[in-house]
């Protein structure tokens, strides 16, 4: 039997870095061929270098093409695996999927489980679910946690930005689901092919954390005392969600509300909106060990400020501090 051809956008994409994590771990399951689309600019760079070594195939082309180009990509995949950022418009990759016949789609979602109405972001995923419902599309859905490496604070001295936040809010005891790297990719390979998981949204996750629980676990591993760090109020966070000046600061409100505040991203709340348990269906996936990735997050040196101008990231919110 040949092998599951998956075509992937977005593999070298800065979005948490997940869609290189899912290339890699296609390319290890050995099961799949794995066509990754490339913009020419990015060909030579060294994570596009280590997945064509690896086996990937690079398609050149970029999304923002015909529907009737990308469609042209598309013909004889299996499983078409979106990762772009949520703003990028994925609606033709998505029709061209439809006219080529593509076995199954998979948009890029990978976020935290959310009501519609919460997140502006997490709207615009549920609004390209509608869309590939209405064409028809055989799909998966998958949502994940938030990410570990977000849940631990970043060092005294490093900046504090609307994106690293030297700063908590919402409950620190709340439990919410969390995801890692190093298995977001080995749970996506296996959900592609799961004829359980067809038009349905699975949770691909690592458990669930708290706030206290995560902070513990940088104490030990930096050595340093976060408990300086203060509370953002309720009443900040809200303010931060209705200005309209800068929009990068309305996401971060939006996701802290969801997340910290409202405590919408847990196992229970998920599965009692219809999502499958990634955990339940593939219990043999190990665990990652948290103080382990704590200690590479750290040592990496990796502080999460996207590509943005300091006036957008040095507006933090308020505190008492």
């Amino acid at each position: 039997m040949s092998n599951t051809h998956v075509f992937l956008v977005g593999a070298s994409g800065y979005t948490t870095c997940k869609g290189g994590s899912i290339a890699k771990a296609l390319l290890e399951a050995g099961n799949f061929r794995l066509s990754i689309l490339v913009r020419e600019a990015s060909v030579n760079k060294p994570a596009i270098q280590e997945l064509t070594k690896a086996g990937a195939e690079v398609v050149v082309g970029d999304i923002s093409e015909s529907p009737e180009r990308l469609e042209s990509y598309l013909k004889g995949v299996d499983v078409l695996i979106s990762t772009v950022l949520i703003t990028v418009d994925q609606k033709p990759l998505i029709l061209a999927a439809n006219n080529a016949g593509v076995g199954r789609v998979v948009p890029s979602d990978f976020g935290p489980t959310a009501p519609e109405g919460i997140m502006a972001m997490h709207d615009l995923k549920l609004e390209i679910r509608e869309y590939i419902k209405k064409l028809g599309l055989p799909h998966t859905f998958i949502e994940d946690g938030w990410w570990l490496l977000w849940m631990f604070p970043p060092l005294h001295a490093a900046r504090n930005t609307i994106t690293s936040l030297k700063a908590y809010s919402g409950d620190r005891s709340r439990k919410l689901i969390y995801s890692t790297l190093p298995t977001i990719g080995k749970m996506v390979a296996r959900i592609i092919v799961d004829p359980r998981t067809l038009n349905q949204t699975v949770v691909a996750h690592d458990g669930e954390i708290s706030i206290d629980e995560a902070w513990k676990v940088a104490e030990t591993v930096t050595g340093e005392d976060f408990s300086d760090y203060p509370k953002i109020s309720d009443e900040e966070i809200e303010r931060g969600r209705q200005q309209t000046e800068n929009w990068a600061k309305r996401a971060v409100a939006d996701y802290h509300r969801s997340l910290f505040i409202r405590g919408d991203n847990t196992l229970a709340k998920a599965e009692a909106l219809g999502r499958l348990d990634s955990r339940k269906l593939y219990d043999d996936v190990a665990y990652p060990d948290v103080e382990e990735e704590a200690r590479k997050h750290y040592a990496s040196g990796f502080v999460l400020e996207y590509v943005l101008p300091d006036e957008v990231l040095l507006d933090v919110f308020k505190t008492d501090a």
